[in-house]
């Protein structure tokens, strides 16, 4: 049954007109607590929120830029404020929990002094100012971008922010037409190697932030045709620093895998394609 309003999907969750009530707001989840009928599961989740930083226009083009955009992101009051606690602050390039994967290069909490020194080291001691767009069918970008644009303030950056309806959104995401655009996706394999070679490999199709870094290239390559596991994870690796020191995203969350639903169902599966198979669930 389609709803397309989240606060009549919940009304009907809570009155038991439904079982499952998919895609609410954080705070219409946070309303579930104690609710006797319903509640929500919570699971780590595949899907990625962050800002593609177009590496072909500039500013953008220069790494010290991007670096500070990425220290000027206040992702922990994102995920305290906007998303109420669901998800985490996003530390790398993948999602955590796939092998291979690792935050220990992550340096990009929020730092004013950090993005504003970045700046003047790139020549924009004064700030510059520019765009960034996002999507007007996910209720939570509008906030996260308010926020973003306030942080950005501090360091002297100006942003106009664009509110695009969602076929506009996704057409300007694939066309790569704009300075900074949202972006929430995620790698449904969970393997290291196709995740960067979705994301980062200068050819693909959806590396939509335009990097492109040949040692990246080559790495993602030999993590995918190498047999030997141990060289495997040491091309991933190397690539992660690379790409985490080049910032081509500003990392926002994992926003994580949510589900409401009335509490006699059971049997809930989650799979990195963020999809559900109803046939797993169950009445308990």
């Amino acid at each position: 049954r389609e709803v397309p309003a989240s606060a009549t999907r919940l009304q009907l969750l809570q009155g038991g007109a439904v079982d499952i009530a998919q895609n609410l707001l954080p705070t219409e989840m946070k309303s579930l607590a104690g609710n006797a009928k319903a509640t929500v599961t919570s699971i780590e989740a595949s899907q990625m929120l962050w800002v593609e930083l177009n590496a072909a226009m500039k500013p953008l083009d220069n790494v010290k830029v991007r670096q500070a955009l990425n220290y000027a992101m206040p992702k922990d009051d994102i995920v305290k404020t906007i998303l109420q606690g669901y998800g985490k602050k996003m530390t790398s390039f993948m999602p955590e929990f796939y092998p291979g994967a690792t935050s220990k290069f992550y340096n990009y909490d929020f730092d004013v002094d950090k993005a504003k020194a970045l700046l003047a080291e790139a020549g924009l001691a004064g700030g510059f100012a520019t765009t960034l767009a996002y999507n007007a069918g996910n209720p939570i970008e509008e906030p996260i971008a308010i926020m973003y644009q306030t942080a950005l303030k501090k360091i002297g950056v100006t942003i106009e922010l664009k509110k695009l309806p969602a076929g506009t959104f996704f057409d300007s995401l694939v066309k790569r037409t704009e300075p900074m655009i949202f972006n929430l996706d995620a790698p449904w394999t969970p393997d290291p190697g196709f995740a960067l070679n979705l994301y980062f490999q200068s050819g693909s199709f959806i590396d939509f932030s335009n990097y492109k870094n040949e040692k990246v290239d080559a790495l993602i390559k030999q993590s995918l045709t190498t047999l030997v596991e141990k060289d495997r994870m040491a091309a991933v690796t190397e690539a992660q620093k690379i790409v985490n020191d080049e910032a081509p995203w500003a990392l926002i969350a994992n926003p994580g895998f949510h589900l409401a639903h009335a509490k006699d169902i059971g049997g809930i599966v989650y799979y990195t394609s963020n999809r559900l198979s109803f046939q797993d669930y169950r009445r308990v």
